[in-house]
């Protein structure tokens, strides 16, 4: 033992909440503005700023930096666990936007809207970087770096990730996203705490923002009469409910991607619990029996909404709205 080192004074969960309410107050007052004037560029310095106020805080508590933020090469199962994580994550936040699309369908036009005018404002690469590569650095030094470390103290993970998951969907600031955002939120902290690799849940970060961009990227441009009638006729109940039951035609695969990722992630961290073969057969024949309770519940949506669904002249003109 080294007489001659500092002690470091052990943080609490109050400290993690205290930095968060700390920057949020700078984001209405300083980050904010900063975006409104600045648009992407005010986006990186928001980032930045950050990334700035986290070593900031991680100085000041005198923490080490290699506890805080842990960083070590990945093994490649878990890499392929933190993908299939993803997928799942990915599937369920699309069941749960578009029910929230369903409900408040205007609030997420005009965010969608904004965001793709935002994002194609400057060269393609550039908003990339500032997109998809800074929030995955900057971000989760913040959330799943000081922010969990301070709740390192708390023995049940279900409770380490709920609030890291709760936490990061208040940071948004954006009520409409708040549960899609907060979901994702809980599968970068249980990787993070199945795994304590920052590497891991930036690659989770990172994959889903690219994949946000590409597709706000797909519908960048100059917004015209056609374009807003064919958005117009996408947000009808009709075409949303026939929507839904796409939806989970293809979410049904979301419990077996979260159960195998998580599997597999856990066994190659060394942190698989042992359980029994009949615990293990349960629980499989429960991930499949989920799954196969989407499929149908799917099937029964669309068949159920094609007689109330738009007419074929309706179709017609959508189709003709959204040829390039």
């Amino acid at each position: 033992m080294n007489f001659f080192e500092e002690e470091r004074p052990r943080l609490n969960p109050l400290h993690g909440i205290g930095l968060f309410l700390i920057i949020m107050l700078l984001f209405l007052f300083v980050f904010a503005p900063l975006q409104l004037h600045f648009g992407m560029t005010g986006l990186l310095l928001t980032e930045l700023g950050l990334l700035a106020v986290t070593l900031l805080a991680v100085r000041i508590t005198r923490q080490s930096f290699r506890e805080v933020f842990p960083i070590r090469l990945p093994r490649f199962g878990q890499i392929m666990g933190t993908i299939l994580i993803w997928g799942g994550c990915f599937l369920v936040v699309m069941l749960v936007t578009l029910v929230s699309m369903m409900l408040f369908p205007e609030g997420f036009l005009d965010i969608s809207s904004s965001m793709s005018s935002m994002f194609s404002s400057i060269p393609a690469f550039f908003s990339f970087l500032v997109v998809a590569v800074s929030p995955a650095i900057c971000e989760e030094a913040m959330h799943r770096g000081f922010i969990m470390h301070t709740f390192r103290g708390l023995k049940k993970d279900w409770a380490v990730v709920l609030c890291i998951g709760l936490i990061f969907g208040l940071f948004h600031l954006d009520p409409y996203r708040f549960l899609p955002t907060a979901l994702l939120g809980m599968g970068l902290a249980y990787i993070m705490r199945k795994t304590n690799n920052m590497i891991l849940p930036a690659l989770f970060h990172f994959i889903n923002n690219s994949l946000s961009f590409l597709a706000s990227l797909s519908g960048a441009g100059e917004v015209t009469g056609e374009a807003e009638q064919a958005a117009a006729l996408l947000m009808e109940p009709s075409m949303l409910r026939l929507s839904l039951g796409s939806y989970l035609i293809v979410g049904c695969l979301a419990p077996v991607l979260l159960f195998a990722g998580s599997y597999l992630l856990c066994k190659s961290s060394g942190c698989l619990k042992k359980r029994s073969d009949l615990c293990l057969v349960l629980t499989i024949v429960g991930v499949i029996g989920l799954s196969l309770l989407m499929l149908a519940a799917g099937f029964i949506i669309i068949i159920q909404n094609m007689g109330s669904a738009m007419n074929l002249e309706e179709l017609q003109e959508f189709l003709c709205l959204v040829r390039p």
